[in-house]
């Protein structure tokens, strides 16, 4: 009974009521201080049932913008608490680009709906694949069969559901009320990742969000989950894999069919060009499955391109050195340099912000806090440099020469270095701190 109440007043705000056009995006402003509170209520609501979520219900459809192209000028300020989804409807004035799924003709939207739900089941009963291709032995692999996910929509709903959304939108209760704001996994994409780059089209390793699920992300209000079992981890892993893929195929669809004159054709030429399609296979219906499966194949192939660092290659009398070589491939703007402090500004002490692919802002660390969101390990700082944090600015370092991997550690050893003056050769710490040497404080 308490199950299906929620479920009605969760259908109510979230289902499929806005029509297509200007007035539906006006309702659905109208609609965001009371969808706040439904979201509020099913969050509180979700403790009191620890078998997990009500069988009948279903995954939201999507009805907020999707943000096409972020812009690339620098606001002055982030949006405020509660004014994430206001600060997105308003990209279109600072030049980005956003599209509107519910102007979608309705056909196209209940067809969605329906196929989405025949590859992802419910959040009680989450899968990914409808049993008819080789995805059963792929997501064995990656730990995506439906035993798994069932265990992670159970430990989700209880540690994640409320700053991440039922859909993993990343607008739950609490999530629409921090900054920065929690991770919306629905475009798949992922930050802090350790995978090469030319091989798997940006995926995680499950490693990558193990890490991230474990170790909580210093500096922001992701907290550390390492107090759970090992298998509630893993399972919790799983699970947000799900949610990115269910997530991606939904917004690639949108995004796709939004622009003018698209068709389900263009879906085939942009994510599936080696495809062979016949005309009567221009459909929905078997773009969907094929793309499921082409994104579970490169999750599978990333598990296999973990970025291995060289060897470290100093010994302790070459530290200062070393830093000193890495505070000039930071600092400078020489060819054979990085130049990181055109995005750092001051080291990161008065870095600007800037939007990042889900038109959220972020702004380049203060590398002299010592706060590093993806971790403060040697080899967590190597995979920064090396991978970038491909949804934000952050480019992966294209450093050349046969002495390629020192240069990446001499950069590691001066950004380790860099919170602590003591640490500094004096003409470094100079020329960061000042001839005192006292840290200046951050913005």
């Amino acid at each position: 009974m308490f199950g299906t109440l929620i479920h009605s007043f969760h259908n109510w705000f979230f289902g499929r009521q806005i029509p297509a056009g200007s007035k539906g995006r006006k309702n659905q402003w109208f609609r965001e201080p009371v969808r706040f509170g439904a979201v509020l209520v099913l969050g509180l609501c979700s403790c009191a049932d620890k078998e997990g979520y009500p069988d009948d219900l279903p995954y939201p459809q999507r009805v907020d913008l999707i943000v096409e192209e972020a812009p690339k000028l620098s606001p002055n300020n982030p949006s405020p608490p509660g004014g994430l989804e206001k600060s997105i409807a308003n990209l279109g004035l600072v030049g980005g680009k956003i599209l509107d799924p519910v102007k979608l003709p309705e056909a196209t939207q209940t067809e969605i709906t329906k196929l989405l739900a025949e590859q992802f089941g419910t959040p009680a009963q989450p899968r990914v694949g409808d049993g008819k291709t080789n995805l059963p032995e792929l997501g064995k692999k990656l730990k995506l069969d439906s035993q798994t996910l069932a265990q992670g929509s159970v430990a989700y709903r209880r540690n994640c559901l409320h700053c991440h959304g039922l859909s993993g939108d990343g607008k739950g209760s609490s999530g629409l009320w921090v900054h920065p704001p929690p991770r919306d996994f629905r475009q798949g994409r992922f930050k802090f990742i350790s995978t090469n780059p030319a091989k798997n089209l940006n995926r995680p390793r499950r490693e990558d969000i193990l890490r991230t699920i474990r170790m909580g992300l210093h500096g922001t209000s992701m907290p550390a989950f390492g107090i759970l079992p090992t298998e509630e981890l893993e399972a919790l892993a799983s699970y947000v894999i799900h949610l990115g893929i269910r997530g991606e195929v939904e917004f690639t669809i949108e995004k796709t069919l939004l622009k003018p004159q698209s068709q389900v054709l263009n879906l085939f030429e942009n994510y599936l060009p080696d495809e062979e399609v016949s005309k009567d296979q221009e459909t929905l219906a078997f773009f969907v499955p094929k793309f499921l499966q082409e994104i579970v194949r490169q999750y599978h192939t990333a598990e296999s391109q973990v970025l291995v660092p060289p060897e470290y290659p100093f010994k302790d009398s070459e530290l200062s050195d070393s830093i000193r070589r890495g505070f000039r491939l930071f600092s400078s703007q020489a060819p054979d340099a990085l130049g990181c402090v055109s995005c750092h500004i001051d080291y990161g002490r008065q870095s600007p912000w800037q939007y990042d692919e889900w038109g959220s802002l972020n702004r380049p660390s203060n590398l002299t806090a010592g706060i590093y969101k993806g971790g403060r390990r040697p080899l967590d700082l190597f995979w920064r440099i090396k991978r970038g944090i491909p949804p934000s600015k952050m480019p992966a370092a294209t450093l050349t020469g046969e002495d390629e991997g020192k240069k990446t550690w001499d950069l590691v050893n001066f950004i380790e270095a860099l919170p602590f003056p003591a640490t500094l050769p004096e003409e470094v710490r100079n020329a960061v701190y000042g001839s005192t040497g006292r840290i200046a404080k951050p913005n």
